[in-house]
């Protein structure tokens, strides 16, 4: 699971560039779609069924872009998750844990109860 999320980290930001990258090309060919069209012969209704699916397909791609960066900040976060899970339980390497963490937690003790307090006094 950890090498999968370090491979989704690490390839997000250049492919997701790709897929603006793409974006961008196919919005600057959709300015010239419906005269493409005409030129290739469609007519009226396919031409404009044409231009709506070509405009639906780069909306899809813009929202696969935000749903890449979305999985990548939550892979991260898995990661973190994962990580003070590790130290938590011990299972970390020697010499590899934060200051702040490695200091010894007191486990929870029972704490006695005055025999006092039941009476109200």
């Amino acid at each position: 699971m950890i090498h999968t999320i370090r491979i989704l980290v690490e390839n997000t930001d250049s492919l997701y560039e790709k897929i603006v990258q793409c974006q961008k090309a196919a919005m600057e060919f959709h300015e010239n779609l419906h005269n493409i069209g005409a030129r290739e012969g469609l007519k009226e209704r396919k031409l404009q069924k044409s231009v709506e699916s070509f405009t639906w397909n780069i909306t899809i791609l813009k929202g696969q872009a935000d749903l890449l960066k979305y999985a990548k900040n939550e892979a991260l976060e898995n990661l973190k998750q994962i990580h003070y899970a590790t130290l938590s339980c011990g299972l970390n390497k020697p010499g590899t844990e934060n200051a702040e963490i490695s200091k010894p937690r007191r486990s929870l003790e029972v704490i006695p109860e005055k025999a006092g307090d039941e009476n109200g006094e």
